[in-house]
């Protein structure tokens, strides 16, 4: 084979194999987007779900939506974000006799900085001085009246 044959034979495999790994660096970067674009989707819905069922806690549709919304999110978030959902759930349900307004709060917030460290957000958090509570309502209506008065 000829010099010219060899070199030309290099080049079309270079240039094969260059297109082939390009591509699929776009791929693996596109299903990357897609994921964490899903992702978030997800977190929004849990966390309209949260704020629906703060409002008063009767909603019938409001507590399908945040079961499916839990339920989901068991399926994709991290072991860390599960845990803090569960920590704040634990917290909030009915069988509850011990509901503290100020624990739920910071279960919340324990939870929102799960879900940012997740979606990669949580870059300079400081969890000893972020403070969030849900525009629905502070504390699910389920906890007692005098819990109640403790909403900030």
């Amino acid at each position: 084979m000829s010099d010219g044959i060899i070199v030309a034979s290099i080049t079309a495999a270079a240039s094969i194999l260059g297109a082939a790994i390009t591509y699929m660096l776009t791929k693996r970067h596109e299903r990357a987007a897609q994921w964490q674009s899903d992702k978030l989707n997800h977190y929004k819905v849990l966390f309209s779900a949260l704020s629906d069922i703060s409002v008063d806690g009767t909603d019938k549709q409001a507590h399908r939506n945040l079961a499916l919304a839990v339920n989901t999110i068991a399926l994709i978030a991290p072991q860390y974000v599960i845990k803090a959902l569960m920590d704040m759930h634990d917290e909030a349900k009915h069988t509850n006799e011990q509901k503290s307004a100020d624990r739920y709060d910071e279960l919340l917030k324990l939870l929102l900085l799960a879900v940012r460290k997740d979606i990669g957000r949580a870059k300079g958090d400081e969890p000893e001085t972020f403070v969030f509570h849900l525009m629905g309502g502070s504390i699910p209506k389920q906890l007692s009246a005098n819990q109640q008065g403790k909403i900030r």
